[in-house]
Order: C-alpha cells, then structure tokens, then sequence
C-alpha cells in the first residue's frame, strides 16, 4: 500500500471511530460542534451604530472611527451601507445622524418618544382646538413622528406621520436649531428662541397658519426633537404655548430617564 493510501486509510478510520463516538460527521456530532465565531463585520457594522446612537447630534467618519477603533475606510463603507439602509443618515454638516430604521429597532424594545409623548400631544390638540406634532430632523427636512388633531373641531389644520417640512424656514426647525449648542451661524431668531424656550411662526410654512415650538434638548443634551402646536388662530397658538414648552420639558426627562 502505498503512502497516500495508508493516510486515506487512516483518515478514514479516525472518522469512523468518531461516528461511532458521537462527535463525527453525523448529525449529533453537528449538534455538538460550537457554534460559529460572529461575523467579523456585522460587529463592526453594529459597533458603529451603538456610536451614532450614543450621540444623535451627529458624528464624522473620524470622530466614530476614534470611539470604535475602527479604521476610517472600514466606518466610511460600514456608515455608508447603514445610511443606504436607513439605519444612519446625514446630517448637513456632513456627520452621520441616528435614522428612521434605528429608531423604529429602537421602539420595540422600550416605549418610544412618539408612544410617550402622544397622549400629550392628544391634549394640547383637543384642548385648544388645533395640530400637534413631534418632529424630528432629517438631512433636508423635518420629519412629523407623531401628530395629534383635536377629536371634536369640526375645522383643523392636520399633518399626516411622515410628512415634512423645509429646513430653512416654520417654527419647528429654528426650535429644534435653539435646542443644540450656540453656533456663530445661527440667526436672530434661533437665539432668541435658545433665551425663551420657544418660538413663534406666521404664515411661513402654511399660508395664515400659526405655529409655536419647543426644543426637547438644551445645549443638545438629548435628541434633536421639537414639539409643536399649529393653528390658524393666533389666540389658540398662545394660550397653548405653555403647554407645549411643558410637553417638551416632558419629553425631555422622558428621554434622560428622570420620569
């Protein structure tokens, strides 16, 4: 017998004394083999989201490259297929920003912002007659996560879940902008929203609509997030404005764990 058979041979014999062991190829010798080491980029790839998630004002490639370990060309593919998935988007400042994907996985897990705050936002509507919605910012927009229209008005502005608005003007951006950290850029009336804790539009989104908004973060200490209440009357948005700041406040101790 030549050297090559006599290996074959042996092989063969090993893994027929393993067989009948219980630890060969068979299927119980499957079922006890360990199971196999996790995939090396799906824990890179969740390494960088549990980094956005963290700090939902937003990061850069190096920034989450620093707090991961992570090479900044494997964060720059791993963050790139995460935002193409919706799981992290960006921001206009170019850092990536926790998305809609991830804060749905975030909800089935715990009560979400949106479950909290709801049945606030039920009361400010019904009580003074118009819409009340949470929005959250998005790259080109801000994004309604939650909304509420007053049961028993019979005339109502209403804004659907999902709908958006332009960055660049209403109530509910400057809110959330007076929320983060003061920037050398920021307008007037983003400051003067930071001092008072909300802010006031007319007509600058819906024609004769009234709108009031509060930020939930101070100094972006939590996510960047606004409530607001919206109406064609000017007397409602006002007597409302209270309970829309207490509605933030809220939401807020909601989101540092306090209530």
């Amino acid at each position: 017998m030549s050297g090559t058979r006599k290996a074959v041979g042996s092989v063969r014999t090993e893994a027929a004394n393993d067989t009948e062991n219980g630890t060969g190829g068979g299927l119980e010798g499957r079922a006890k083999r360990p199971s196999q080491p996790p995939s090396q980029t799906l824990v890179r790839g969740l390494a960088v989201l549990r980094a956005v998630a963290h700090q939902p004002r937003g990061l850069t490639v190096a920034e989450i490259a620093v707090r991961t370990g992570l090479h900044r060309t494997v964060v720059h593919r791993l963050a790139g297929t995460l935002a193409s998935e919706g799981f992290l988007a960006k921001n206009a400042d170019g850092a990536y920003v926790p998305g809609g994907e991830l804060h749905t996985l975030a909800g089935t897990s715990r009560p979400t912002l949106a479950e909290f705050i709801q049945p606030l936002l039920q009361q400010l509507a019904d009580r003074y007659g118009g819409t009340a919605v949470l929005f959250f910012p998005e790259p080109d927009s801000v994004v309604a996560v939650a909304t509420a229209v007053p049961q028993d008005a019979d005339y109502h502005l209403a804004y659907r879940k999902g709908s958006r608005q332009p960055l660049d003007r209403g109530a509910a951006p400057c809110a959330i902008r007076a929320g983060q950290a003061p920037a050398d850029d920021d307008s007037d009336a983003v400051r003067e929203a930071r001092r008072r804790g909300w802010v006031t539009t007319h007509g600058e989104v819906e024609p004769g609509a009234h709108a009031v908004a509060a930020p939930l973060a101070r100094d972006g200490d939590v996510l960047d997030a606004c409530v607001t209440f919206v109406s064609h009357r000017q007397d409602r948005v006002d007597e409302a404005t209270p309970e829309v700041v207490s509605a933030a406040q809220a939401a807020r101790a909601f989101l540092l764990g306090t209530r």
